[in-house]
Order: structure tokens, then C-alpha cells, then sequence
């Protein structure tokens, strides 16, 4: 009986194991890839050995071949990219300050439009990252924009320079082909010139006689 129990123990215990791992693929994944702060659950106050340890501790439970989820490798990629992120010193900076631009600006309209009591607590942390998150979005849209005005402009240049190239070519053509016709040109008016000369003298021999 008390092995029986022991199994039971067991295998409770891996399909409590097996429920823990599922949830945090699901987490990850209902996290934007905006934010690799929450992806690792960690503050923006972390340290880089926190960062380490935090993506050890969940690689181990959403590693693809730990969990049978669907989206589990989707997930781990998402933990990956955001550890490799944050360890990245510009990177991590780039994403405080831009995080600071939106704490800053939503603070402003939330003095405005609620007073000063309402720039703290969970709730303006949650409306700080979704700020962050737009101007994040913001900012790609317009970077996107600009690379399809840049490879527009490109393009006109490039057909430009592919007519410029192609008109280039047929009078090299058109000049090869009055060279190569230069010797026919010659021997004709020669013949031409032949010609008359002889009308000449056939019309002098006439009139001789």
C-alpha cells in the first residue's frame, strides 16, 4: 500500500510539474516582446547576475524538451531574446531611457487629467509599460516608413541609371553598326562614282560619232 501511495505521490508530482511548466510557457508567451522585462519577471532595478539566474530558472521549466506545449520553443526563444537583450548594456540602456521618455510623459498627462495622486502604484507601473510599448511601436513604424522611402528613392535611382545604362549601350550599338556599314558605305559610292563616269564616257562616245 505504501508503494501504491508513493506512485500516486509521483506522478502527482510530475503532472504538478507538467501544469507549472505549461503556465509559464503560457505566461511567456502572453508577454510582448517589447518588454523583456517581464518576460524574465524582473524589475528594472535588476543586476545581471539576477538576469542570469532569472533566465536559468525559467529555461529549465519552458525548455522544448521539458514541456510538451505546442509553443513551448516559441517561448523559449522569447526568453532567450529577451536575456540576450538585457545583458546587452546599449541595448538595456536604450530600453530604460525610452521607458523613462514614457514614465515621464505619462506622468504629465495623468497629473493633468487625475492629479498627483495617481503617479504611483501598480496601476500607473502597468500604464507606464503599455506607453513604453507604444512608443516603442511608434518609433519602428516610422524607422519602417523611412526604409520604404529610402528603398523607393533607390529604386528611382536604380531605374534611372538602368535606362541610362540601356541608352548607353544602343549607341555604342548604333555606333558599332555605322563602323561595321562604313566599308559598304565606301565601295557603293565608288560603284556610284563608277557608274558615272561611265554614263560620261558612253554619252562622249555617242556624240563622237
Amino acid at each position: 500500500m505504501a508503494e501504491s501511495n508513493s506512485d500516486v505521490d509521483r506522478l502527482l508530482q510530475v503532472e504538478a510539474t507538467q501544469l507549472t511548466r505549461q503556465r509559464e510557457v503560457d505566461r511567456v508567451l502572453a508577454q510582448s516582446v517589447l518588454d523583456p522585462f517581464s518576460i524574465l519577471s524582473l524589475p528594472h532595478t535588476c543586476t545581471a547576475t539576477e538576469i542570469k539566474l532569472a533566465y536559468r530558472n525559467k529555461s529549465r521549466l519552458i525548455h522544448p524538451d521539458k514541456t510538451a506545449h505546442a509553443q513551448a520553443r516559441d517561448a523559449f526563444e522569447r526568453l532567450k531574446r529577451a536575456e540576450t537583450e538585457l545583458m546587452d548594456d546599449e541595448k538595456r540602456k536604450s530600453i530604460l531611457a525610452l521607458m523613462e521618455e514614457a514614465r515621464r510623459e505619462l506622468a504629465a498627462q495623468w497629473t493633468k487629467e487625475r492629479g498627483e495622486g495617481f503617479v504611483r502604484g501598480e496601476e500607473f507601473e502597468r500604464a507606464v509599460v503599455e506607453k513604453y510599448r507604444a512608443i516603442v511601436v511608434d518609433i519602428e513604424w516610422r524607422r519602417r516608413q523611412r526604409l520604404k522611402q529610402e528603398m523607393a528613392k533607390e529604386g528611382v535611382v536604380a531605374a534611372r541609371e538602368e535606362e541610362a545604362a540601356r541608352e548607353k549601350k544602343r549607341r555604342k550599338e548604333e555606333e558599332r553598326a555605322w563602323e561595321d556599314g562604313r566599308e559598304q558605305r565606301v565601295n557603293s559610292w565608288r560603284d556610284f562614282q563608277a557608274g558615272k563616269m561611265n554614263k560620261k564616257k558612253s554619252k562622249k562616245a555617242k556624240i563622237a560619232k
